[in-house]
């Protein structure tokens, strides 16, 4: 692929993967430092064999493992991340409720078992299929769709308790 074509594959999927990364490590520095890594080595070694997305996602997983393994041993900070949007300005106090919403929503997915936390991600900021994200994580379907059932269940009951 031609520089020409992978920025348009920078601008396209940014924003999912920048959040996904983000649910990972907790850090809006690491977050980046991550992303930034994955799209070198995905632009590296893609082979124009598959979908960009799910290349895109398997680098930043595998990157974010190997990261994980280095940083075992340090102390990581537990800072909180904020997510922003774009004001639409058309009212600013149903941006604000929704912004707060999607921050608390976040913030609990953080909460869950690293497990459940990729394969809510990957199935909703990227709408993978099920089967997609069981090779990704080499799972079967049905454990797939058990895992994303499991996952919002505990979200829907975590919210209910706030």
């Amino acid at each position: 692929m031609i520089q020409d074509e992978w920025k348009i594959i920078y601008e396209r999927y940014y924003k999912r993967l920048y959040l996904y990364a983000l649910s990972l490590t907790g850090n809006p520095h690491d977050a980046e430092d991550l992303l930034q890594d994955t799209f070198v080595k995905a632009y590296l070694s893609y082979a124009n064999t598959g979908s960009i997305q799910y290349w895109l996602v398997k680098v930043l997983r595998n990157t974010y493992l190997n990261w994980l393994r280095k940083r075992r041993k340090e102390i990581l900070d537990d800072g909180t991340c904020y997510l922003t949007r774009a004001a639409a300005g058309e009212d600013p106090l149903a941006d604000y409720i929704e912004k707060e919403e999607r921050r608390r929503l976040f913030a609990e997915i953080q909460q869950l078992p690293e497990q459940m936390r990729a394969v809510l991600m990957e199935s909703v900021y990227f709408r993978m299929s099920d089967e997609e994200i069981g090779k990704l994580h080499g799972l079967s379907k049905e454990n797939v769709r058990k895992i994303r059932s499991r996952g919002k269940q505990r979200l829907i009951s975590r919210m209910k308790e706030e």
